[in-house]
């Protein structure tokens, strides 16, 4: 987009004669216009059902509406959504807008970083076995779990560790984030 334009938009929003026109609101087709996830992070949630929350809305990732099971993912990250850079991949990486997260919606979409491009075989995964779920001396938890993917990538497994850290301020103060997602 060129600096013209920018302005151009810029002017043309702030008139008064022409804002009604042409400053009708967000695109519809911007992917954040979409109500919160079904189930949102809670201090109700154990560190195991916050696993499970994720993944089965992984599961039907679609449903019910197009990529809610990554927006969950999303919603559950525990330093997403700041400005100050994230380690949910186990690399820093800016993750304060969710096309940053999902890789879906932007034009880094084939960088590594994003989540659709470092966990593919968890969209529509064929099932999941929590294997381990333990405290750490650090006050983190680790919940360690089998992935089996779906079909369409010939069912191939693979176990993860969610890296959980409690929220210590804000609306989900107390509930069990995950911190990072890695691959064991």
């Amino acid at each position: 987009m060129s600096p013209g334009f920018r302005a151009s938009c810029f002017i043309a929003c702030n008139s008064r004669a022409r804002r009604s026109a042409v400053c009708a609101g967000p695109p519809r087709e911007s992917p954040q216009n979409v109500d919160e996830p079904v189930v949102l992070p809670s201090k109700d949630l154990s560190p195991e059902q916050t696993v499970q929350v994720q993944l089965e809305a992984l599961q039907n990732n679609d449903h019910p509406w197009p990529s809610h099971g990554v927006q969950t993912m999303y919603e559950f990250g525990e330093d997403i959504g700041g400005m100050e850079r994230s380690r949910y991949f186990g690399y820093s990486k800016d993750l304060y807008h969710r096309d940053h997260f999902d890789g879906k919606h932007t034009l880094q979409s084939l960088l590594p970083g994003q989540f659709l491009n470092e966990f593919p075989d968890l969209i529509g995964h064929a099932s999941y076995k929590v294997i381990s779920s333990n405290e750490q001396p650090d006050g983190t938890h680790k919940v360690v779990v089998h992935i089996t993917a779906g079909a369409h990538l010939q069912n191939a497994a693979r176990d993860l560790t969610f890296v959980l850290k409690r929220k210590d301020v804000g609306r989900r103060k107390g509930a069990f984030m995950t911190a990072s997602l890695r691959q064991m």
